[in-house]
């Protein structure tokens, strides 16, 4: 992550919800359209790891994107994403995922790479840009990931979340295994 102008005015440690756009960022911004009205489009598996691993256990994860899509219902709903907003006014998903768990602002981070993430981006404690973001949301970012949209982005932002917050990734991996494995025994 690369620290940009915008001063940071929240401890990074206290984010409990991360926030992400999606086409742009866990896409690589391509839109393939088939054949009968279905598309297609490419995650990246690392996000959804880290997403998988820590979702309701460290963090509680959500997207806001302005654009209607199954196939994304389906990726997130897989990863266990808690709240897939799908609607032009992002602001307006913002303030229902702020009431609907209880949140401000200053504890949620957004990652968004176009205008439309603007509204989200100045208004929450933590607002990443993508590398490859456009250049009108720079100086609403606090921080540029070093990765493009859709090559693991959600990853790094989260991989600085949890070092912020003093957790290991693989740690939290292991335990998930061990939880699971003695849930398991018990059962």
């Amino acid at each position: 992550m690369r620290k940009l102008n915008r001063p940071l005015e929240i401890d990074v440690k206290d984010l409990k919800m991360l926030i992400f756009d999606v086409d742009g960022v866990m896409t690589n911004n391509q839109m393939i359209f088939l054949k009968g009205d279905q598309e297609a489009k490419a995650f990246n598996a690392s996000d959804g790891f880290a997403i998988k691993a820590t979702t309701e256990r460290i963090l509680k994860y959500a997207v806001i994107s302005a654009r209607k899509s199954e196939v994304t219902t389906k990726r997130c709903t897989e990863l266990g994403v808690g709240d897939i907003i799908m609607q032009w006014d992002k602001l307006a998903g913002l303030h229902e995922l702020m009431e609907r768990h209880g949140l401000s602002a200053n504890e949620i981070g957004y990652l968004g790479n176009d205008v439309p993430d603007i509204v989200v981006m100045e208004q929450v404690g933590l607002a990443v840009c993508v590398a490859d973001a456009e250049p009108e949301l720079l100086p609403y970012s606090h921080f540029q990931t070093t990765r493009n949209g859709g090559r693991g982005v959600c990853r790094e932002l989260i991989n600085f979340v949890l070092k912020a917050k003093g957790i290991d990734l693989v740690q939290v991996y292991r335990e998930g295994i061990q939880g699971g494995i003695s849930a398991k025994k018990t059962s």
